[in-house]
Parts: C-alpha cells; sequence; structure tokens
C-alpha cells in the first residue's frame, strides 16, 4: 500500500490495521529505485504475507537487498531469519543488539519477560539471524538513490535506533518503538527500558523538526509530525510520562 513518494506499508498488525498477521509491526518497504529495503521484519509468522504485500505495490521481492531495523523485539525483529535465509537481505541492526540477534538471546530481546506476560505464546519463535552491518548514531545508510542516516534512540529498549530520510524538502522518520501519533510512547517493564534515556532520545528527536513518522505501529503521519514529537518531549520536560501506547 503506497502512502507516500517511495514509502510502502508493506505489513501492518493488531495494533495497526491488520493487513498481515496481528503480531506483526508496521512493516515499511522502501523505493530507492535501483534497489528496495524493508523496514522492520515483522513476527516472522506467516512472513509470506508480507511478501504478498510487496508483491501487489508492484514490486518484486528480488528487488529488496536490505533489511533495516528499528529494534530487536519480536514483533520486529524475528522475521529477520525469514528473509535473510529464503531472499539474502542484508540485514541492518544497532551495532549493540546485533549480536543478541545473532544469537536468538531470549533474554536480551526480552522475549522471555514477553512470553511470561501472555504477549507471546509459549512456543513462539525466534530464530538466531546473521547480521551483516552493525549500525551506529551518525552512519548513513544507501538505497539506491536515497540515503537514511542513523539515529540512536534507546528508552524503548537499549540497541534501538530510527532512520532519517530527507527527499524532496520532507523530513521523515522511520521511528520503530520511541514514539508514535499523539506523542505515545511504549514504556514497558523489560530490563532495558529507561525513562531518562527515553527522554533524551524524545529530545533528540524533537530537535529534528520531522515532517512525517512512521512509527512501528499505528497510523503514520505525513505533516506536521514534529508537534506529535512535542506533546512528547513537552510531558517529559514537565517530568511527566508521556501516554503509552
Amino acid at each position: 500500500m503506497r502512502i507516500s513518494e517511495r514509502i510502502y506499508l508493506v505489513g501492518s498488525g493488531k495494533h495497526g490495521n491488520l493487513m498481515t498477521h496481528p503480531m506483526d509491526c508496521n512493516v515499511y518497504l522502501l523505493d530507492g529505485g535501483s534497489e528496495l529495503a524493508l523496514i522492520d521484519a515483522g513476527s516472522g509468522i506467516e512472513p509470506e504475507r508480507i511478501v504478498a504485500s510487496i508483491e501487489r505495490s508492484g514490486f518484486a521481492i528480488s528487488k529488496v537487498n536490505k533489511l533495516l531495523l528499528t529494534h530487536i523485539h519480536g514483533d520486529h525483529g524475528a522475521g529477520a531469519y525469514y528473509f535473510h535465509s529464503r531472499y539474502g537481505l542484508e540485514v541492518m541492526a544497532a551495532a549493540e543488539a546485533a549480536p543478541w540477534l545473532e544469537r536468538g538471546d531470549m533474554d536480551k530481546t526480552s522475549l522471555n519477560a514477553a512470553k511470561h506476560a501472555g504477549v507471546y505464546a509459549e512456543d513462539f519463535d525466534y530464530p538466531a539471524c546473521p547480521v551483516s552491518v552493525g549500525i551506529r548514531e551518525g552512519d548513513r545508510i544507501k538505497v539506491g538513490d536515497l540515503e537514511l542516516g542513523v539515529v540512536e534512540t534507546p528508552g524503548h529498549c537499549r540497541g534501538h535506533v530510527s532512520y532519517l530520510l530527507d527527499h524532496n524538502g520532507t523530513r521523515s522518520l522511520f521511528a520503530g518503538d520511541v514514539v508514535f501519533a499523539g506523542g505515545k510512547v511504549v514504556i514497558q517493564n523489560i530490563w532495558d527500558c529507561f525513562i531518562q534515556e527515553y527522554a533524551e532520545s524524545i529530545a533528540k528527536l524533537n530537535a529534528l523538526h520531522i515532517d512525517s513518522l512512521f512509527a512501528g505501529h499505528g497510523p503514520f503521519l505525513l505533516t506536521e509530525a514534529w508537534k506529535h514529537v512535542g506533546m512528547a518531549h513537552g510531558c517529559f520536560q514537565r517530568l511527566e510520562i508521556p501516554p503509552n501506547l
């Protein structure tokens, strides 16, 4: 589903529009002309539905050669192995989180905690996946004729990054789970969710004055996204907690 000039929504679960498996995050396809990239991989449950969505959007899966992960929680990263092993996608993740993905670490990904809380079924599988590139703040990633900047945005979890795209006068952010429409956030009782880091990340994003927000769940925003980031920033500045998604 085309949602912007170069951006397509190809996966979305129960916290979005249910176009693919309910456990999927929002999965975006970035059209760089000569090559394509996925932003996040979904849950790995029925990943062929994401492939079908890519093809319905008019693209061959063979043209997709990069997978950019915002973080490695199960709904965003557990599908990485499928896309890497079946279609050869080059997987990129935060350098801090890359070792956890490569060994399918059930504790560092908070999957054991999430299963205990009933978020995931006990038989939910998170296969280990090789990481081609461990990325850091300020790195630049080429996708055809487009270029994204890496912004480290911990708070929701460690090893969380966002991707900034400046194209044709519009500044867009692929934000994973750091901020959502309405200035919402996701603060959870997991080992690596830190409120102070969250506030610092939101302050960093607020300074970017983004136009469009492509979050990991819920609606995307095509204009004036900076207002929504500003809502979350204002809460943190008042020593309050923004509303939870």
